[in-house]
């Protein structure tokens, strides 16, 4: 296969030494090779940065770029505003993609010219949708729903036509912690024209307690700032304009539900969902059995 659309990863990183190595990995040895690895170091104070050195030395696609700790999204922002390529990925330091991950997101975007692709996720405890195939959608209720944008909004779940991004101006919001990627690929989604499903396009999730450069007491605390107030009020106008409130509410819906009631009083219930099993005692949520098929 000729390599034709150059595709831009952007990594923030902080204090990433366990995890860096791993994840570079499974970027530099892609079956797609016509990729740029842009590694955005937000302050490191660890050996992150001198092993990101190592790889780029051996690999001139790597470029790294540091800056003074600002947090994923000011990072995040740096990446994309030094990405020269086609498309662009937002890729957390500590996961990881399958090997044929950009082959397979690139054999989409060419076929289909969609803004946005959208691949799958492996995290267990997490419902996140496969794909039988490949599916392009229009339509604001397709795009949100057979994605499940209105549940999962990490950004590294799409990969992104950086023309879509340009247009839109689309960047994340500086000054949030915890919860950047939800204004960023909400927004994302209602915005674009075409977004479209990648089967088998599969990025890993590494759960560790190294959220970007701050704790999650910090995270926390900067959760209820006025910078998170302000965006919200403009993705909720966004979705308003667009048409999207509705679908963006949607609940997660189960297959079925099953009640232990006393004289009519619901004492446990278990409802059954895509790929899980929710546990309530009293209506209080004691546990998820995650199924594998």
């Amino acid at each position: 296969m000729k390599d034709k659309l150059l595709v831009s990863i952007v990594v923030p990183m902080y204090n990433a030494e366990k995890f860096i190595a791993k994840c570079l990995e499974h970027l530099v040895h892609q079956t797609y090779k016509n990729l740029e690895i842009i590694i955005v170091d937000d302050g490191s104070k660890d050996n992150s940065v001198s092993i990101c050195k190592k790889y780029a030395k051996d690999d001139k696609r790597i470029k790294i770029i540091s800056q003074k700790n600002g947090g994923p999204s000011v990072a995040s922002n740096t990446g994309l505003a030094n990405a020269t390529g086609d498309l662009v990925h937002i890729h957390d330091h500590d996961d990881f993609v399958n090997l044929d991950f950009y082959e397979k997101m690139v054999n989409v975007a060419e076929l289909t010219n969609a803004d946005i692709l959208c691949g799958e996720v492996n995290q267990p405890e997490y419902n996140f949708p496969r794909f039988n195939s490949i599916e392009i959608c229009v339509s604001m209720k397709d795009k949100i729903l057979k994605t499940r944008a209105n549940k999962f909004n990490p950004a590294w779940r799409y990969v992104y036509k950086k023309s879509f991004l340009n247009k839109n101006h689309l960047l994340f919001e500086p000054g949030i912690f915890g919860a950047q990627d939800l204004f960023f690929t909400k927004s994302a989604i209602v915005l674009a024209e075409t977004v479209a499903t990648v089967p088998g396009a599969v990025y890993n999730v590494v759960d560790t307690e190294t959220a970007l450069g701050k704790s999650r007491s910090l995270i926390k605390e900067r959760t209820a700032s006025p910078a998170l107030i302000k965006a919200q009020e403009k993705m909720q106008k966004l979705f308003l304009d667009k048409g999207a409130t509705e679908y963006m509410n949607i609940p997660e819906t189960p297959f079925k539900i099953e009640e232990f009631k006393v004289f009519n009083l619901t004492i446990a219930k278990k409802t059954i969902l895509p790929n899980k099993i929710r546990y309530y005692l009293f209506g209080i949520n004691v546990g998820t059995k995650r199924i594998i098929y």
